[in-house]
């Protein structure tokens, strides 16, 4: 096996995966929008769900929800 046979066989296939996976990271960051940063407006509609819907001008849930004393189990924290 030659010198430049050794290259191709040991050194190219590592170096085109890398590219590729390096060159699909950037086209990804590059083809987003731009992300929030804390501190800018949000110009967006809520999505989902919102823990303050009178907050979001939004109107009050309709269907009953308990209250948070209520609480029958799981994760409890005080802060």
């Amino acid at each position: 096996m030659t010198v430049v046979q050794t290259v191709l066989a040991f050194v190219l296939p590592p170096v085109v995966i890398y590219a590729v996976v390096f060159g699909l990271t950037l086209g990804r960051k590059a083809s987003r929008r731009p992300r929030y940063r804390s501190g800018e407006a949000w110009d967006y509609e809520p999505v989902l769900w919102t823990a303050n819907p009178e907050g979001a001008h939004l109107p009050a849930p309709t269907e009953h929800v308990e209250s948070a004393t209520a609480t029958t189990g799981g994760a409890r924290g005080h802060w």
